[in-house]
C-alpha cells in the first residue's frame, strides 16, 4: 500500500487542557488527479456513458476514485470508503458531501456502465485523446496477451466475454479465466486500448479484430505490428500483407522453414553467426551480457516471399540448455521409478514394460536423447523340499526365474546434436529494407507489455477479483486497465524528464537508494506522508501547510506541475 493512512483527528492532551489535531491526507492524489485531468477524462466518459438516476456522484467521479484507489492501494470494493475516510476531499476531487457517498455499491455501478456498448466509446475516445495530448509515437504497436484467473463457478457468465476455462498462463488449469489483450507503444510502453476475450479464446483469432481496432484509433496504416508467435499464421500473415501493414513476429517450430534448419544444424552443416547485438545484464552486473548473432547461411524467407531473420541468444542457449536437463533428470527419475515396480502387477511381461517406458519417453519428449534397454536377468532361489524347522542335510531344490529391470544411458551424440540448436530463433518480417539488427530491437522491446501484465496482475492487484457478477468482473478489468494508462504515463513522463535534463539517478528506492529506471509505485510513495495539519484548541485554530521537499519539488517539475497543486 502506497498511501499511508495516517489522516484524521487525534486528541492531543495538553496541561491546560484537551486540543485536536486534524491530520489532513493529501497523498500523491494532485498527481493523479493532473494526469486524470490531462487526459480530459472527465468529460470523456460524462459524453460516453449515460448519467446515473441516482447518487450524488456521476460516473466520472466514481471512477476516477476507483482508479486512484486501483493505482495507491487496490483492494476489494467493499473497503473502498474506509481507504477513502482519511484522504482529504480535494485530493479526490470532491466535495464533502460527494465524498461521503462513496461506497461499494456505486463503484459497482460504473463498472456495470464501463461494460455496457457505449463504454466501448469511450476507451476508442480515450485513446485517441492520450495519442495527441502527451504525443506518443505509433510508427511501432506491440500486442500480447495475458490470462486473469478467477475463483469460482461462475455458472451465470453466458453472455460474451465468458468466463470459463482454456489455456491458463498462471498455470491453473482447474481454474476459469479470462483472457486480456492489450496494445501498446513502442514510446514508454504506453497501453493505448484493449480488449477482453472469453477464456476459451485462442490467441491466433484475435489478431484481425485488434488489428482493424488500431486502424480505427490511430488512423493511418503505416504502423508496425509486432507479436509473438501466435501472429505467425499464414492468413495473419496475408491478411496484414492485403492493406499494405508490416509486422514483426517469431516464427514457431511448427513451420517447415524451422525444422529444416534446425536439421542443417543438427546434421553439423556449418554456419557463420555474426555477432550483432549485445545487451548488459541490468539485474546483475557481474553475469555476462546477453549477445546475439545473426546469420545469413540459411533460408532467407518463407515461400509466402517473407523475409527471414535467424537469430542466436546465448542467454536463450543457456536456459535451452538448462530447460533440456531439466526434462532429463524429471525423465530418469521416472524411470527409475517405474524399474522399482517392475515384475510385479501389470509389469511382469516385455510389451508391458516397453509399453510403459515409450508412455514416459514420449510425454517428456526425451526419447531420442535417453537409450532405455530392458534387460533380463536369472533370479535363483532356494526351495526347501521338507516342512520344519530346517536342518542340515534337507533337500532343496532351486528355482530359477527370469526378472526385468532397466538400463537407462543418455545418448550423447543426440544430445551434442541438439545442443547446436540451443537459442537460436528466426524471426519474421516483411521490412524488407530494414537491417537485421533494427528488425532485432524491434522485437526484443516485446518484453515491456509483458512488464504492463506483471503490473496489471501484482501492484494494481486485478486477480484474485472480488467480485460475482461476471459483468461487473470485466468491468473491473477495463477499469485497471484505466490504471495501468495513468500508471504508464506518469513513469514515461518522469523518465522523459530524467533524458531531456541530463539527470541519471533518483533516490528514490527504499533506503534512498538510487534508480535509473523509476517506476510509477516509487514516484508516489514519495508523496505518500504528504497532508496539512490544523491544530484545535477551544475556539483558537493554527493551520500548518503543505511542507514539500527538495526530492519532491523536483519530481513535481518533472511531472510538469507546480507546488500549488499542493498549496
Amino acid at each position: 500500500m502506497y498511501t499511508r493512512q495516517a489522516g484524521g483527528i487525534k486528541k492531543v492532551a495538553m496541561k491546560d487542557g484537551d486540543a485536536k489535531l486534524h491530520v489532513h491526507l493529501v497523498g500523491p492524489h494532485p498527481i493523479l488527479l493532473y494526469f486524470i485531468d490531462k487526459l480530459h477524462f472527465h468529460s470523456i466518459v460524462n459524453s460516453c456513458l449515460t448519467r446515473p438516476r441516482e447518487g450524488l456522484l456521476d460516473h466520472a467521479q466514481a471512477l476516477c476514485v476507483l482508479v486512484q484507489n486501483i493505482i495507491l492501494s487496490p483492494a476489494p470494493l467493499y473497503r473502498i470508503a474506509q481507504w477513502a475516510e482519511p484522504v482529504n476531499p480535494e485530493g479526490l476531487g470532491l466535495t464533502v458531501k460527494e465524498k461521503k457517498s462513496i461506497n461499494d455499491d456505486r463503484m459497482a455501478r460504473a463498472l456495470d456502465a464501463l461494460t455496457s456498448a457505449r463504454g466501448r466509446s469511450l476507451f476508442f475516445q480515450l485513446a485517441i485523446h492520450t495519442i495527441e495530448q502527451f504525443e506518443l509515437e505509433t510508427q511501432r504497436i506491440h500486442n500480447d496477451t495475458t490470462t486473469v484467473t478467477f475463483q469460482g463457478r461462475y455458472e451465470t457468465s453466458v453472455r460474451q466475454p465468458r468466463i470459463t476455462r482454456g489455456h491458463n498462463k498462471d498455470h491453473r488449469p482447474d481454474m476459469k479465466q479470462l483472457v486480456f489483450g492489450l496494445n501498446v507503444t513502442a514510446d514508454g510502453a504506453v497501453p493505448i486500448c484493449h480488449e477482453i476475450y472469453s477464456g476459451n479464446r485462442n490467441d491466433d483469432t484475435i489478431h484481425h479484430s485488434n488489428i482493424e481496432r488500431l486502424r480505427g484509433i490511430l488512423g493511418h496504416e503505416e504502423f508496425i505490428y509486432v507479436a509473438d508467435s501466435k501472429l505467425c499464421s499464414r492468413k495473419n500473415l496475408a491478411y496484414i500483407k492485403s492493406y499494405g501493414g508490416k509486422f514483426v513476429t517469431v516464427m514457431p517450430r511448427t513451420w517447415a522453414e524451422d525444422k529444416r534448419f534446425r536439421k542443417m544444424l543438427r546434421e553439423g552443416r556449418k554456419v557463420r553467426w555474426r555477432r550483432t547485438l549485445v545487451n548488459e545484464n541490468k539485474r546483475r552486473k557481474s553475469d555476462p551480457p546477453d549477445i546475439f548473432w545473426t546469420t545469413t547461411d540459411a533460408i532467407p524467407c518463407t515461400k509466402d516471399g517473407d523475409k527471414l531473420i535467424w537469430c542466436k541468444s546465448s542467454q536463450k542457449a543457456e536456459l535451452d540448455a538448462l530447460a533440456r536437463e531439466v526434462e532429463l533428470r524429471k525423465t530418469e527419475a521416472e524411470l527409475f521409478d517405474l524399474g522399482t515396480r517392475l515384475n510385479k502387477g501389470k509389469l511382469t511381461l516385455r510389451y508391458q514394460i516397453t509399453e510403459a517406458v515409450v508412455a514416459i519417453l514420449e510425454e517428456k519428449k526425451c526419447k531420442k536423447f535417453l537409450d532405455v534397454k530392458i534387460v533380463t536377468r536369472t533370479v535363483i532361489r532356494t526351495k526347501r523340499l521338507r516342512p520344519g524347522r530346517p536342518r542340515p542335510g534337507d533337500p532343496v531344490q532351486e528355482e530359477r526365474t527370469n526378472a526385468f529391470h532397466l538400463a537407462v544411458s543418455r545418448n550423447k551424440k543426440a544430445l551434442r546434436a541438439e545442443a547446436r540448436t540451443d537459442g537460436v530463433f528466426p524471426l519474421i518480417s516483411n521490412l524488407e529494407k530494414t537491417p537485421r539488427k533494427q528488425v532485432l530491437l524491434i522485437y526484443k522491446y516485446q518484453p515491456y507489455v509483458e512488464k504492463r501484465h506483471a503490473l496489471f496482475k501484482t501492484e494494481l492487484g486485478v486477480a484474485p477479483v472480488y467480485l460475482k457478477k461476471p459483468r461487473r468482473a470485466a468491468g473491473l478489468i477495463h477499469a485497471t486497465f484505466l490504471a495501468m494508462i495513468i500508471d504508464a504515463l506518469i513513469e514515461r513522463t518522469v523518465r522523459l524528464a530524467m533524458e531531456r535534463e541530463g539527470i541519471e539517478y533518483l533516490p528514490i528506492l527504499p533506503e534512498g537508494r538510487p534508480t535509473k529506471t523509476p517506476t510509477t509505485a516509487r514516484i508516489l510513495e514519495m508523496f505518500s506522508n504528504v497532508a496539512w495539519y490544523e491544530f484545535e484548541k477551544g475556539d483558537e485554530k493554527v493551520a500548518f501547510p503543505v511542507e514539500l521537499s527538495p526530492l519532491q519539488t523536483g519530481l513535481l517539475q518533472m511531472l510538469g506541475m507546480d507546488t500549488s497543486s499542493y498549496e
